[in-house]
């Protein structure tokens, strides 16, 4: 069944590339100018809304033949606490930050080699133009390309292992962006949206991560250009270098690492509560199972008139708290586990057919990345 998932999502991510590329390339020779000034907004909701969302479930439920609360089950949209929901909160604010230095680390890269940064320039700065980015820049990519990758593909690909999956579905994100400006800081973000998600088991805490990571972005641009505050963190501390280089560069470090020991605690206490939370539920579920095989067991013995015999029946299985479970030796620990060792899926190769359409949704996206490289440099 799991390579049936893996082709069914190869196969909608490939169309999706498909479809991608067929309007940047449209984009690109100017066939869709006569859309007008907002085309651009009439494009991307249609393709985050229609294809990335609505496109990618009702397709993969079709292929699948499985029921719409399956398909949202599978797609990780798994209701989360509290305590997840604001330390998800913090991540994307830090997210942000560590992005900027991130993407501007790749720039003074792009910029060695001679390539020319496209220019985006706005003819308008009012509270629509704010609007318009956060909804078509900020919420609907944090929903449907979540939906998507951290939600369709990764759930997909689940098999080929913790860690390829980590990877490629990253290298796939970065790569669907098809621009060689975002690729980087990109494809590090899905990184580490991909292992958000395998931590917390729901796709809710990186649509929240991704969604301040861009909101944070559009809403600081509309200040900027709206003169209510002058230029960003970036060129103060850009400034600041010009003037002491030794200043600068101490003062940016220290900055890196304040955001880097913020995120790897933030990521700590999400691991923990994440943990915490899915132990529990997977004891109750395991419990809940126990509880059934034996009331059928029950039933058999009263169908079969066995009144005085005593019927075999699975051992009740106690659930125990976090604490308890830290508290374990290392033999409990492994008894214990054997309960839970069918939740884990067991790591496979590709099939030919899932394997090829992965590869031509890579190659098609990265020859597009590779065009916005080479026009850059022309």
């Amino acid at each position: 069944m799991s390579k049936k998932y893996a082709f069914a999502s190869s196969l909608i991510y490939f169309i999706v590339v498909c479809v991608f590329v067929t309007i940047r390339m449209l984009n690109h020779f100017g066939l869709l100018s006569f859309l007008g000034e907002y085309g651009k907004y009439i494009v991307n909701g249609v393709l985050q809304v229609g294809l990335l969302f609505f496109f990618s479930i009702f397709m993969f439920k079709f292929l699948t033949k499985k029921s719409l609360k399956k398909v949202f089950f599978c797609f990780s949209y798994k209701k989360i606490s509290w305590r997840v929901i604001l330390i998800s909160v913090g991540l994307g604010i830090v997210v942000y930050f560590l992005n900027i230095f991130v993407a501007s680390f790749f720039n003074v890269i792009l910029k060695s080699v001679g390539y020319e940064f496209s220019s985006s320039s706005s003819s308008s700065v009012n509270i629509w133009t704010l609007i318009l980015g956060l909804i078509f820049t900020a919420i609907l990519p944090a929903i449907c390309e979540e939906n998507l990758h951290r939600g369709m593909l990764l759930f997909g690909n689940e098999n080929i292992g913790f860690k390829n999956n980590i990877l490629l579905t990253g290298l796939m994100f970065g790569l669907l962006h098809m621009n060689i400006e975002q690729f980087f800081y990109a494809t590090l973000i899905g990184i580490f949206l991909n292992f958000i998600l395998y931590v917390t088991e729901s796709v809710y805490p990186t649509m929240i991560i991704h969604f301040l990571n861009n909101a944070i972005g559009v809403t600081l641009s509309y200040l900027t250009n709206a003169k209510i505050i002058s230029g960003g963190i970036f060129s103060k501390l850009n400034a600041l270098t010009m003037e002491n280089t030794i200043l600068g560069f101490v003062t940016i470090l220290i900055i890196v690492l304040v955001l880097i020991f913020l995120l790897f605690y933030l990521v700590k206490l999400l691991l923990k509560y994440s943990f915490e939370d899915s132990i529990k539920e997977k004891q109750k579920y395991v419990k809940d199972l126990t509880t059934r095989v034996n009331f059928f067991n029950d039933i058999e013995r009263i169908k079969s008139g066995d009144l005085d015999k005593e019927p075999e029946k699975m051992k009740e299985f106690k659930i125990i708290s976090f604490e308890d479970l830290g508290e374990m030796s290392q033999s409990e620990l492994k008894e214990y586990g054997k309960n839970l060792d069918n939740l884990i899926p067991k790591k496979e190769k590709m099939e030919t057919r899932t394997k090829i359409l992965t590869i031509s949704s890579i190659v098609l996206m990265s020859a597009v990345t590779i065009f916005t490289l080479i026009w850059g440099l022309l």
